[in-house]
């Protein structure tokens, strides 16, 4: 074995020496290689995140040398540039929370690739997609973010029959939202059981991802059971502030976030890209295909 695998699996038995140490909630691994006859910890959960990470971070530092002028860094002059790797504390949070449903506690990263290795201490609690699942619970419980954030990006992930698929949900203020759009065609939900319409039971989910092929946004209430399918939002988004490229779809559920209490999440037919938006504003957005 060359000194190389020693020492990242050194690594590796250090980042877990820690998590035990500190009583971490889980342990997150970026790398692109492959380890043998590792001990994880029974009462940690231990992540090991898709290749894509690698790739991205370590394509991200090629980046930066390849930027990097090092002859007039080294020269008379002072240069000051901003050089930004990868969120990769945001990367380790959000599998966590979408992995195994992280509520709280301290995870560590270990991030070992050929231009970077790193012991990583997160806190979940300060991390972005906990500020913004706290800021929406607010308003909808967490089981029903949670449910609707997962069955958005299996639709992203995996479309239907091959084809990428690009939907919407609108999600509590319900009599509000129903106000302000209309029926673009029958509504499938409409005269179905609660037990049918529960967008939390995953049972559901494949005739809901069958469903998202059609125009329209999916109207869900605080509880998670879905009111109405192929709903057309009527709302102006003249002045909602929108980042360049994004479609009327999510136009419009910004501009119903802005005009009422409700949340929404799209899924982008193009990009792979789960967002949440609230009032008026998008909050985050989130890489499906990375999770």
């Amino acid at each position: 074995m060359s000194p190389t695998v020693h020492f990242e699996k050194d690594i590796l038995n250090t980042g877990l020496e820690v998590a035990k140490k500190f009583n971490a909630s889980a342990v997150v691994i970026i790398t692109g290689e492959e380890f043998q006859d590792l001990e994880f910890p029974d009462d940690i959960p231990v992540i090991v995140a898709p290749k894509k990470y690698a790739f991205l971070i370590e394509s991200s530092v090629d980046n930066l040398v390849e930027e990097t002028d090092l002859d007039k860094l080294l020269g008379s002059e002072i240069i000051i540039k901003t050089l930004q790797l990868p969120p990769t504390a945001e990367y380790v949070s959000t599998l966590a929370y979408f992995k195994e449903g992280m509520r709280e506690g301290l995870i560590i990263g270990l991030v070992i690739l050929d231009s970077i290795k790193a012991i990583l201490l997160v806190d979940f609690e300060k991390s972005r997609i906990y500020r913004v699942v706290e800021e929406c619970r607010e308003r909808v419980p967490i089981e029903t973010i949670k449910a609707i954030l997962k069955l958005a990006i299996s639709i992203s992930n995996r479309g239907r029959e091959g084809q990428k698929v690009g939907t919407a949900f609108v999600i509590g203020d319900v009599d509000e939202v129903m106000k302000r759009s209309y029926q673009l065609i029958l509504n499938p939900f409409e005269g179905q059981s609660e037990d049918v319409k529960d967008i939390k039971n995953p049972e559901n989910w494949e005739s809901i991802r069958e469903l998202a092929q059609l125009d329209g946004v999916f109207v869900v209430d605080e509880n998670g059971i879905i009111v109405a399918g192929g709903r057309y939002l009527s709302v102006s988004g003249k002045e909602v502030r929108m980042k360049k490229g994004l479609g009327s779809r999510h136009v419009a559920c910004a501009a119903i976030t802005r005009e009422t209490q409700a949340i929404a999440v799209t899924v982008s037919e193009s990009g792979g890209i789960v967002r949440i938006f609230k009032d008026g504003e998008e909050l985050i957005e989130i890489e499906s295909g990375m999770l």
